[in-house]
C-alpha cells in the first residue's frame, strides 16, 4: 500500500491538463453521487458536470484512440494486414454484399412474380366460371327454374373452387349463389368485365363481373372467391407464404398501409373470411436459406369504394432460395443437377483460388515483414556500436539486395572504424613526431655583429623532410644548413633528424683547437663534414634514399663564407640590385659512397642578401600546370631585397601560395635567409 501511494505523484506528473481536468471532474461526480445516496441532496451545477464528463470523456476517448491506432500501425505487419484489409477484404466484403443483395432482391422479384402470375392465373378461373354460370342463368331463364340451376352448376364449380361465391342479376331480380352467400347484391361501381382483386375490411376475394346477353335479355353475374390462407396456401404450394397489405393515400401525400379494422366498425359491413396470415415455410436447408421477404403492389377494389377506383395492395411473399431454386429448375431434374454441380465446382474453385491467394499473401507479407524486422533488428545494433552484426539474407529479392547493401555498409564502416582508429594512431604519433620535430629547428636565431639570419620551414604535411638550421660554433663562427630530403612524411622527417644529429655532432666535436689552424681559417671544413655526412647517409639508407644539402660557415670578423653545396639548388645572392647563384660543390648525398666534396667562399658585402630555398618554393604548380620558378622568385626577391627578412619571409610563402592556389600544400617550403649588415 505504501508503494502505490508513493506511486500516485509520478502517475499525475505523467497526466496531461485533459486528464487531470476529466480525473478531477470523475472525482466530482463521485462526491455528487456519494451526496445524493447519503442524504437525497441534489448539488448545484450537476448538469453542467455531467455535460462536461461527458464531453471529456468523448474528447479522451477519441484521443486514446488515436493512440492505440498509431501503436498498432507502428508495427509494419500491422500497417501491411490493414493495407490488405482495404485494398482487399473490403472490397471482396463489398462485392460480397452487393451480390447478396441483389441475390435477395432478385429472389424476391421471382417470388413475387410466381405469385402474382399464379393470382392472374387463379383470378381467369373465377371470371371462367362467371361466364359458365351467366350462360346457364341464361339457358335455364326459359325453364323458369333459373336460381335452382345456378345452385347446381355452382355446386359442379365448387368441386374445384370450393369457396366459390356468385350473385346474379336478370329478368329485374337478384340473388346469391348459393343463397347463405355474405354478398347480397352486385357492388354499385362494378360494370361488366370487371376482374380483380377485391377487399372487405382485412378480407380479400378474387371476383369477376360478367355479362351474358341473349335475344331475350342480359344476364349479369358477379362471382367471386375469398382469397383466404387455404386458397393462398394453394396457390404456390410450399415454395411460398402470401399476405395482402392495404395501401392507402397519406394525407400529406404518397401511400401507407390502410389501418386496421376496429371490432365492431359500422363501415365494415361485409367479411369475405378472416384475414389472411402467413403460412409456415419448411426449414432451412443450410445457413445461406434465409426467409426473404419481398412485396409487389397489385391493383385492388374496395367494396364500399363508390368511384370505383382501383386503389393498391400489397402481396407480401414470404420464401426462401431454396424453395425458388428448386421451382426454376424443376422443368429438368437433370439439368438443375448438372448446373448445380457446374456451380458447386466453380465455388470450389474460387475457394481454393483464394485459398492459394491467401496463403500466398501471408507468406510474402511474411517475407516482408521478417526482413523489415531484421533491418531494425540491424539498426540498433548498429545503434550501440555493433558493427560485426549481419543481416540474414534469406531469398533473392529487392530486400534481400537491400539487407546485402546494409551488410556491405556495415563492412564499411567497421573497416573505417578500423581505419580510423589506426589514422588516430597514426595522426598523434606525427603529432608527436612533429612535437619532436619542431624542436630540431633552431629555437632561436643566433644574433651576430654583421650577418641577419631568419629561416622558416613549412611543412606539406604534419611532418617536413626539409631542414634548416643555424649552429653558433664559435664566438665569431656560425655554422648555416639546409637540406631537401627525398619523399615526405615520416621517413623523410626520420632522415632529417638523422642529418642533424650527425651534423650537430659534426660541429659539436669535430671543431679543432684554436692553435693547431690559423684564425682567419674555418673551425671546421665544410667539405670533410659533406663527405662524412654523404658516407653516413649511403651506408645507413636504402638505395632510394637520398638528400640535397647546402652547408656553410659564416667568419663574423670577415664576413667570409665558407659553403658547400650537395646538390642542392644554388642559393640566391642579392647584391646592389644584381642576382647571381652560389656554385654547386658535388652530387646530393646518400648516392655514392666516398664522394669528395668541394668547399667553395663568398665575401658577403654591406647589404647583401642571401636565400637559399628547396624546391618546395619554386616548384609549385597553378592551375595552368606552370611552375612557380627561380626566375620568379629572383624577381621577387630583388622587388623587396630591402625589406625585413620575416617580411621578406612571409612576401615569399604568401606568392608562392597565391601562384598554386590550391587548398593543400604540394611540397614542404623551407627558406634560410641571411643580411650582411
Amino acid at each position: 500500500m505504501a508503494n502505490l501511494l508513493l506511486q500516485v505523484p509520478a502517475f499525475l506528473r505523467r497526466l496531461n491538463r485533459l486528464e487531470k481536468v476529466f480525473l478531477i471532474l470523475c472525482l466530482l461526480e463521485l462526491i455528487y453521487r456519494a451526496t445524493h445516496r447519503l442524504s437525497g441532496i441534489i448539488l448545484p451545477l450537476r448538469a453542467l458536470l455531467d455535460f462536461s464528463l461527458t464531453i471529456l470523456a468523448v474528447v479522451l476517448g477519441f484521443t486514446y484512440l488515436r493512440r492505440l491506432i498509431r501503436r498498432l500501425l507502428w508495427r509494419l505487419r500491422n500497417r501491411l494486414i490493414i493495407t490488405y484489409v482495404f485494398i482487399g477484404v473490403v472490397p471482396i466484403v463489398l462485392v460480397l454484399a452487393m451480390l447478396g443483395i441483389a441475390l435477395y432482391i432478385l429472389m424476391g422479384q421471382v417470388a413475387t412474380y410466381m405469385v402474382t402470375t399464379e393470382l392472374q392465373r387463379r383470378n381467369d378461373l373465377v371470371r371462367d366460371c362467371a361466364y359458365g354460370l351467366a350462360w346457364n342463368v341464361a339457358d335455364h331463364r326459359r325453364r323458369g327454374n333459373t336460381q335452382a340451376s345456378a345452385n347446381e352448376f355452382l355446386k359442379v364449380l365448387r368441386g374445384r373452387h370450393p369457396h366459390l361465391q356468385a350473385v346474379v342479376q336478370g329478368d329485374g331480380r337478384t340473388f346469391s349463389v348459393p343463397a347463405d352467400a355474405v354478398v347480397k347484391d352486385i357492388p354499385p361501381w362494378s360494370k361488366p368485365g370487371f376482374a380483380g382483386l377485391l377487399s372487405a375490411g382485412l378480407a380479400y376475394a378474387m371476383a369477376a363481373h360478367i355479362q351474358a346477353s341473349d335475344s331475350v335479355a342480359a344476364v349479369q353475374v358477379f362471382a367471386y372467391e375469398p382469397a383466404d390462407s387455404d386458397l393462398l396456401a394453394r396457390l404456390l404450394p410450399g415454395l411460398a407464404s402470401i399476405q395482402f397489405l392495404q395501401l392507402e393515400n397519406a394525407p400529406g401525400g404518397g401511400r401507407r398501409l390502410a389501418r386496421q379494422r376496429e371490432e365492431n366498425d359500422p363501415n365494415w359491413e361485409i367479411n369475405f373470411t378472416e384475414p389472411v396470415q402467413f403460412a409456415t415455410l419448411p426449414p432451412a436447408r443450410a445457413w445461406w436459406d434465409i426467409v426473404v421477404s419481398w412485396g409487389t403492389p397489385i391493383p385492388l377494389w374496395k367494396w364500399e369504394n363508390e368511384g370505383g377506383t382501383p386503389l393498391s395492395a400489397l402481396v407480401v411473399v414470404r420464401s426462401r432460395p431454396s424453395l425458388i431454386i428448386n421451382q426454376l429448375f424443376s422443368t429438368s431434374e437433370e439439368w438443375a443437377s448438372a448446373l448445380k454441380l457446374a456451380l458447386v465446382g466453380i465455388g470450389v474453385l474460387f475457394l481454393s483460388v483464394e485459398i492459394v491467394s491467401l496463403i500466398s499473401g501471408v507468406g510474402l507479407t511474411r517475407t516482408i515483414t521478417r526482413s523489415i524486422a531484421d533491418l531494425y533488428e540491424a539498426t540498433r545494433k548498429i545503434k550501440v556500436g555493433d558493427f560485426s552484426h549481419r543481416i540474414p539474407i534469406r531469398t533473392n529479392d529487392q530486400l534481400s539486395e537491400l539487407a546485402g547493401s546494409f551488410n556491405s555498409m556495415t563492412e564499411n564502416i567497421q573497416k573505417l572504424i578500423v581505419e580510423s582508429k589506426e589514422k588516430e594512431r597514426l595522426e598523434s604519433e606525427l603529432e608527436i613526431a612533429r612535437e619532436v620535430q619542431s624542436q630540431l629547428f633552431p629555437k632561436e636565431v643566433p644574433r651576430l655583429k654583421t650577418l641577419e639570419l631568419d629561416g622558416v620551414c613549412n611543412p606539406a604535411r604534419t611532418v617536413s623532410g626539409d631542414y634548416y638550421d643555424f649552429v653558433s660554433i664559435e664566438s665569431c663562427w656560425t655554422a648555416l644548413a639546409i637540406g631537401d630530403i627525398a619523399g615526405k612524411g615520416i621517413s623523410a622527417a626520420l632522415l632529417m633528424a638523422s642529418i642533424q644529429s650527425s651534423l650537430r655532432a659534426q660541429l659539436t666535436y669535430r671543431n679543432g683547437p684554436r692553435s693547431n689552424r690559423p684564425a682567419e681559417n674555418a673551425p671546421i671544413s665544410t667539405s670533410s663534414l659533406v663527405t662524412l655526412l654523404n658516407q653516413q647517409l649511403y651506408e645507413n639508407t636504402s638505395p632510394e634514399k637520398f638528400a640535397s644539402f647546402y652547408c656553410g660557415v659564416y667568419d663574423d670578423r670577415s664576413g667570409r663564407l665558407f659553403y658547400t653545396n650537395a646538390g642542392h639548388l644554388p642559393p640566391i645572392l642579392i647584391r646592389q640590385g644584381k642576382a647571381s647563384r652560389l656554385a654547386i660543390s658535388g652530387m646530393v648525398l646518400g648516392v655514392l659512397p666516398n664522394n669528395h666534396y668541394d668547399q667553395d667562399c663568398v665575401e658577403l658585402q654591406p647589404g647583401d642578401l642571401l636565400v637559399a630555398f628547396t624546391d618546395g618554393i619554386t616548384e609549385p604548380e597553378n592551375e595552368y600546370g606552370e611552375e612557380f620558378g627561380e626566375k620568379r622568385l629572383t624577381e621577387l626577391l630583388l622587388r623587396n631585397a630591402r625589406r625585413p627578412l620575416k617580411e621578406l619571409v612571409a612576401v615569399v610563402t604568401g606568392a608562392v601560395s597565391e601562384w598554386s592556389n590550391s587548398p593543400e600544400q604540394q611540397d614542404d617550403m623551407t627558406l634560410l635567409l641571411a643580411r650582411r649588415v
